[in-house]
């Protein structure tokens, strides 16, 4: 293991470390946990934004989920895609988004050039009380928005506070 050598500069100033020696090892635990902080921060940007191969369903939405008074609002991120590229269901207590599209390049000649299938996915755990017969699905301007309203019994009921 590498030691530090030291001078030391000024009397009451502590010892300047040597032009290209090691760090104490006091601080290696933080920087090696900050460096793991960033590499995860990484990875998941990265695992965000391109096709996870891991799970076989391509890549993910951005998704922002709500709960309002009356419903629980999803909406999901899902540019490039048409209405009917959708498969919204709700299954048990899961609300799953699917988008499934194929694109095909012709040349000049009217032979395939390019042949590319995009796939979406995405799964959300929704709270108990939703009225499953009237949930709405709407697509526009690249951005799917699922409306999911609450039973009667799932809505919050508002207790007025007395004075004592």
């Amino acid at each position: 293991m590498a030691t530090q050598i030291a001078q030391k500069t000024k009397e009451n100033e502590a010892p300047a470390p040597r032009a290209g020696a090691m760090a104490p090892v006091r601080e290696f635990p933080f920087f090696l946990s900050r460096m793991r902080d960033e590499f995860d921060r990484l990875v998941d940007r990265l695992s965000h934004y391109m096709p996870t191969l891991w799970d076989g369903e391509g890549w993910r939405w951005g998704l922002d989920v709500r709960e309002e008074e009356d419903a629980v609002v999803v909406q999901a991120e899902a540019p490039g895609f048409e209405s009917g590229d959708f498969d919204v269901q709700v299954s048990d207590n899961r609300l799953v988004l699917r988008a499934s599209k194929t694109v095909e390049t012709k040349d000049e000649k009217g032979g395939v050039r390019e042949y590319r299938e995009q796939k979406c996915y995405e799964s959300v755990t929704l709270p108990p009380g939703i009225d499953r017969e009237k949930v709405e699905a709407k697509y526009h301007n690249g951005v799917l928005t699922v409306t999911l309203p609450k039973t009667a019994e799932a809505k919050a009921k508002r207790i007025t506070v007395k004075n004592a």
